[in-house]
């Protein structure tokens, strides 16, 4: 999935569902409501963020509330660079959380 910051610049994010394992690697994730509608797959985001390692992002008990607050998948970013993944998540917030 693509999504474009604030600025216009595209970003490229792995789609995965909330219960699937998350890569070891540093990144920029962001958690949607994504729904079918027609044939065609809406993502929303909901919450965004980064960190150093992906797979300490969630355990069970914060999974079931992120389903109970209707958010159903997570979208990583590799991104090893800390400060392209601190420009990242603003410019992403910048234009969905607003």
């Amino acid at each position: 999935m693509t999504l474009t910051g604030k600025s216009n610049r595209d970003y490229v994010f792995t789609v995965l569902s909330l219960n699937r394992k998350l890569p070891h690697s540093a990144g920029v994730y962001v958690i949607t409501n994504t729904v079918f509608d027609d044939g065609e797959v809406l993502h929303h985001p909901l919450s965004i963020g980064s960190c150093r390692d992906l797979s300490k992002l969630f355990d069970e008990t914060k999974i079931e509330e992120l389903r109970n607050d209707g958010m159903n998948r997570v979208c990583v970013k590799i991104e090893e660079i800390t400060e392209n993944r601190h420009q990242i998540e603003n410019d992403l917030k910048g234009k969905y959380l607003s």
